[in-house]
């Protein structure tokens, strides 16, 4: 059964919409979601990248991971409200903000990753990898 998720911007002039992918739900401290978001993770809901629909407004920003591999963040060029990640490693999801979820309570992390880059005074979901 496949579950419809949809959210978008502050502003509301970016939305999408996509199927929930199967992989866990996760809170991600690496530096790069730390200096993305402001604060010291990012809340990750992957959805089916081939269910995936997103406005055209959209900005992409890219910039390369710890792996030298290329991460793309999608934001609204009007707010700035950032709405989805995207890297070359995993690119049959892609992963949007809890924040920006139409119904945020439909977002329920599992784990935490990259752990040994979160800052002593933010909290790390119980299971954790690196």
């Amino acid at each position: 059964m496949s579950i419809e998720v949809t959210g978008g911007c502050k502003c509301r002039l970016v939305r999408y919409s996509g199927e929930r992918a199967k992989a866990d739900m996760f809170r991600c401290h690496c530096r790069d979601c730390q200096q993305l978001t402001g604060t010291g993770h990012s809340e990750m809901m992957p959805l089916e990248a081939a269910t995936f629909s997103i406005g055209d407004a959209v900005k992409i920003f890219e910039l390369i991971a710890g792996s030298g591999r290329s991460t793309y963040s999608g934001f609204c060029p009007k707010c700035g409200s950032q709405l989805t990640r995207r890297s070359e490693v995993n690119n049959d999801s892609v992963y949007v903000h809890a924040g920006s979820l139409d119904d945020p309570e439909d977002y329920a992390p599992t784990k935490s990753i990259y752990v040994s880059s979160a800052p002593t005074w933010d909290d790390v979901v119980n299971e954790s990898t690196d």
